[in-house]
C-alpha cells in the first residue's frame, strides 16, 4: 500500500504527466525612443537631418518591425515597412537607422514579435516646417 501511494505521488508530481502546456511569456516593449527628443508628444525631425535612429528595448522578443503609417484612423492598410531588427545576442535592444525620404507627418509604429504574440507601440513623427 505504501508503495502504491508513493508511485501515485510520483505520477501526480511529474510535470510530464500533467495536462498543462508551456505558455511562452508575452513580448513587452519597455522603451521606444529616437536620437531626436520628443516635444509635445511628437518627434520633430530638424530641417536638413537625413537619417534617424530608432531604438527599442523589448523583453521576450525575437524580432522588431518598424512601420511608418499615415496619421488618421484606418491607415494601417497603407503602412510602409521601413526596417526590422532580429535578436542576435542576449540583450534586449533593437534598432534601425532610417534614411528620411521626404517630409513627414506620420506615426512610427513598432511591433515586438514574441514566440506566440505581437505587441505594438507608436510614436508621432513629423519634420520641421
Amino acid at each position: 500500500m505504501i508503495k502504491s501511494i508513493f508511485i501515485t505521488g510520483l505520477i501526480l508530481s511529474n510535470p510530464l504527466a500533467s495536462n498543462s502546456e508551456f505558455v511562452p511569456p508575452s513580448p513587452e516593449i519597455v522603451k521606444l525612443y529616437t536620437n531626436v527628443p520628443k516635444k509635445n508628444n511628437w518627434i520633430i525631425v530638424p530641417k536638413g537631418m537625413e537619417e534617424i535612429t530608432i531604438e527599442v528595448e523589448a523583453l521576450h522578443t525575437e524580432t522588431v518591425l518598424f512601420w511608418l503609417t499615415s496619421t488618421g484612423s484606418g491607415q494601417w492598410q497603407e503602412r510602409e515597412l521601413i526596417g526590422h531588427d532580429i535578436k542576435d545576442d542576449e540583450d534586449n535592444y533593437f534598432s534601425i537607422t532610417w534614411s528620411i525620404p521626404r517630409q513627414l507627418q506620420n506615426h512610427l509604429q513598432v511591433q515586438a514579435l514574441g514566440e506566440s504574440e505581437i505587441v505594438s507601440s507608436i510614436l508621432n513623427i513629423t519634420t520641421e516646417p
